[in-house]
C-alpha cells in the first residue's frame, strides 16, 4: 500500500475565445430572481433563463435573439449595464465535441519536466487506453504544480478554493500553483485558455496521518479567484452520510495508463468506475495483501476493481464524481483519489477520500473564510 503521487471555421473560435470576458463580480442572495450565486457576465454568454453559461454558439454570434427574449438588462445586479448575473450551477458536466487539431492547432512541449520530477515513492493514478475526455468536460478538474512540475490533480469547489488529497501538499514548501481549465499540456491553443492562480494557504484536515494517509484531504486557498468559463466551473459537494453503493461513477486525470510501463498522459483521461461496497473493498485489499487485519479506515471509500480501468499513478488528489439523480449530466464529488496496491488488476479496487463524510468539515473551513457554502451545493 503507498499513496499514490507520481509527480510525473477557425477565426470564429478565436473570436469566441477573445470575446468570452467573464468578470469576477460576484452576487450572493439578491433578492431577485437569481440564484445564490452568480457571476456577471455580457448577457449574450447567459442562458435567456439565467440559468448558466450558453453553449450555443448562435447566441454568441447573433447577439440579437436577446432582444426577442424578452429578458430585461435592468433587472441585473450587476454594476455594467450589459452585464447580467448568471446563475452558478454546481457540477454540470459540459459536451464540447472540441477537437485539438480540428482547426490546425499548434503543437509546443509544455511538458519538459512533466515527466522528469516525480517521487518514485508516492503514486496515483487513469489507466486504459482511448478514453480521452472532451475538452471542457470536466470544469472543475484541476492540476497542481510545484516548483513548476505537475505534482497532482484537484477539484474547484469554489472561485478561489481547490480541494485535494493532502498527501499531495503535506510538507511541501516552496511554490505551489493551481491550474484551471487545462486539457492537453503539450498545447499552447486551444478554445477556452487556462488560468494559474498562486496559493495563498493550505488547509491540511487536522487528523491527517501521513502514514496511514487517512482524513487525506486538504483545501487550497489561491490569491485570486478563478473566473468561471466554460472549461472552468465548480463540481457540487455532497451532503454528509450520503450513500453510493453500487453507483458508476467517473474518475479524470493525467495520470499513468498502466502501473508499471504505462505513461503519463498530456491529454485529460476519464474513466467509468463502479463504487465498492465497505466489508467487499476490506476483504478484497486483506487477501491482494494486506493480511486480516487490515480495516478500511472510515475516511476511505472503494470504487473499481474492473481491468484495465482505474486511476493510476500521476491522478493523485483527483476527483471521482457521481451523477446526481435524476440530473442530465450533473455530478457531484464523492471521492478524492488516495492510495491503492496496483493499478487496473481485476477484482483490487483503488480507495478514494471518502468526500461526504467530510462534508460539514469542509463547510466550517469555507464559512472561517467568509466564503458561501451554497456554491458548491446541489438544489
Amino acid at each position: 500500500m503507498f499513496p499514490r503521487v507520481y509527480l510525473f471555421g477557425f477565426l470564429l473560435h478565436v473570436y469566441i475565445a477573445n470575446c468570452m470576458v467573464i468578470k469576477t463580480e460576484m452576487f450572493i442572495n439578491q433578492s431577485t430572481s437569481y440564484s445564490s450565486f452568480c457571476v456577471c457576465m455580457p448577457y449574450w454568454q447567459c442562458k435567456e433563463d439565467y440559468s448558466g453559461l450558453t453553449d450555443d454558439v448562435a447566441n454568441i454570434v447573433d447577439i440579437r435573439n436577446f432582444e426577442s427574449s424578452g429578458n430585461s438588462l435592468n433587472q441585473s445586479p450587476c454594476s455594467d449595464d450589459f452585464d447580467v448575473c448568471c446563475r452558478i450551477e454546481c457540477g454540470r458536466r459540459r459536451r464540447s465535441n472540441y477537437v485539438d487539431d480540428k482547426f490546425g492547432i499548434g503543437i509546443t512541449n509544455r511538458l519538459s519536466s512533466f515527466s522528469k520530477s516525480f517521487s518514485p515513492f508516492f503514486s496515483k493514478r487513469i489507466v486504459g487506453q482511448n478514453n480521452e475526455a472532451e475538452f471542457g468536460e470536466f470544469p472543475w478538474m484541476l492540476g497542481i504544480l510545484w516548483n513548476k512540475a505537475f505534482l497532482c490533480g484537484a477539484s474547484l469547489i469554489h472561485p478561489q478554493v481547490a480541494m485535494t488529497a493532502a498527501h499531495c501538499v503535506f510538507g511541501r514548501k516552496g511554490t505551489i500553483k493551481v491550474r484551471a481549465g487545462e486539457w492537453n499540456w503539450e498545447s499552447t491553443e486551444e478554445m477556452w485558455p487556462f488560468q494559474d492562480r498562486f496559493t495563498k494557504q493550505i488547509i491540511i484536515h487536522q487528523q491527517y496521518h501521513p502514514i496511514s494517509v487517512r482524513n487525506d484531504i486538504a483545501l487550497l486557498v489561491v490569491d485570486e479567484p478563478f473566473k468561471l468559463t466554460e472549461n472552468v466551473g465548480i463540481v457540487c459537494i455532497p451532503p454528509p452520510n450520503m450513500q453510493y453503493d453500487g453507483s458508476t461513477c467517473t474518475a479524470s486525470g493525467w495520470g499513468k495508463n498502466a502501473h508499471y510501463e504505462g505513461k503519463y498522459q498530456s491529454t485529460l483521461k476519464k474513466t467509468d468506475l463502479p463504487l465498492v461496497a465497505r466489508d467487499k473493498c476490506t476483504r478484497v485489499l486483506q487477501e491482494a495483501r494486506l493480511g486480516p487485519a487490515f480495516r478500511l479506515h472510515r475516511s476511505f471509500i472503494c470504487a473499481g476493481g474492473e481491468e484495465n480501468k482505474d486511476t493510476c499513478k500521476g491522478d493523485g488528489g483527483s476527483p471521482l464524481v457521481c451523477p446526481i439523480d435524476e440530473e442530465d449530466d450533473r455530478y457531484e464529488q464523492v471521492g478524492i483519489v488516495s492510495w491503492g496496491l496496483t493499478c487496473g488488476v481485476k477484482n483490487t479496487p483503488g480507495v478514494y477520500v471518502n468526500v461526504p463524510l467530510f462534508s460539514a468539515w469542509i463547510d466550517g473551513q469555507m464559512k472561517r473564510l467568509n466564503f458561501d457554502t451554497n456554491i458548491y451545493k446541489y438544489s
